[in-house]
């Protein structure tokens, strides 16, 4: 099972021009903060997800954040505008790297030889970002440990429960996202909103790999579950219990006090969700045509 990469992302269409500049802006605003905290490398773990991440803690912070025009590396040709240093960017970008070491850290148990020397060399290159990361943020790096722990135990025993397979990454999201506040009611409701984002994105995860899971002979919850015989019902229910949790995210996003990008927030936790829930069941219901 893959973890966190690109499912928590706007629906770009139902954004505003002037929406839509900002969330790039963070996005690029991330993408420099990686480069300034780890070096040019780092800016290719950049994720929707990180910039979620960012973005959030950017509309929770009491300052409004600062964008200006800036030239990006890899486009140097012309300016864009950019998010400013900011802390909940060098959060966002500690905790990417954070995520990438214990993603690296499953790879040596859970793929092919192939990919384990690819793991093993990972792990080496970005040793030095990860121990600066984990030096600064201690409670998100034992939250991904723990993650990678528990799931690697649910894995070995085949569990067959969707959602008891969610847990570990509901749990370490909802660590993460508690962290960028420090009022206990906020806290609160970042620790819900995490871990209903954790349970969304394992749950997407697992239907995004349910047919390559089939063919290949992997864990997947669904398939452990013992349910529908045919892929196509499989996948159904995956969507099912993705609009399920999506529901609880919109009830509980309301009871966020955010000062800056709500609009944006939104469309992310509705429109956009619900839109990887129907793009991944309609490319699974493709395949199986």
């Amino acid at each position: 099972m893959g973890v966190l990469f690109g499912y928590v992302r706007p629906l770009e269409g139902q954004l505003r021009v002037c929406e839509l500049e900002a969330y790039k802006a963070v996005y690029c605003g991330l993408c420099r903060q990686l480069g300034q905290s780890f070096g040019l490398p780092a800016r290719f773990t950049l994720s929707y997800d990180a910039s979620f991440l960012a973005l959030l803690g950017l509309a929770l912070a009491e300052e409004k954040p600062a964008i200006a025009p800036g030239r990006c590396p890899f486009n140097p040709l012309g300016k864009r505008p950019v998010c400013q240093e900011a802390p909940a960017l060098a959060f966002a970008a500690d905790v990417a790297v954070l995520l990438l070491y214990w993603k690296l850290r499953d790879n040596l148990t859970d793929e092919g030889p192939g990919r384990r020397l690819l793991a093993r060399s990972g792990l080496l290159l970005w040793g030095g970002a990860y121990r600066r990361a984990a030096a600064r943020c201690p409670e998100p790096d034992e939250a991904f440990r723990q993650m990678t722990m528990e799931q690697r135990e649910l894995e070995a025993r085949s569990c067959q429960n969707p959602d008891e397979a969610a847990q570990p990454t509901a749990q370490a999201l909802s660590a993460v996202l508690s962290a960028l506040s420090d009022d206990e009611d906020q806290r609160r409701v970042l620790s819900r909103l995490g871990y209903l984002l954790g349970r969304f994105v394992y749950l997407a995860d697992a239907l995004d790999d349910l047919s390559a899971d089939q063919k290949r002979g992997r864990y997947n919850p669904f398939l452990q579950a013992g349910g529908p015989s045919h892929l196509g019902e499989l996948q159904q229910q995956c969507r099912g219990s993705l609009y399920l949790t999506i529901g609880e995210v919109e009830r509980t996003w309301q009871l966020l006090r955010v000062r800056h990008f709500a609009p944006i927030l939104e469309n992310i936790l509705t429109l956009g969700l619900m839109a990887q829930a129907d793009r991944l069941a309609e490319k699974g219901a493709e395949k199986n045509d």
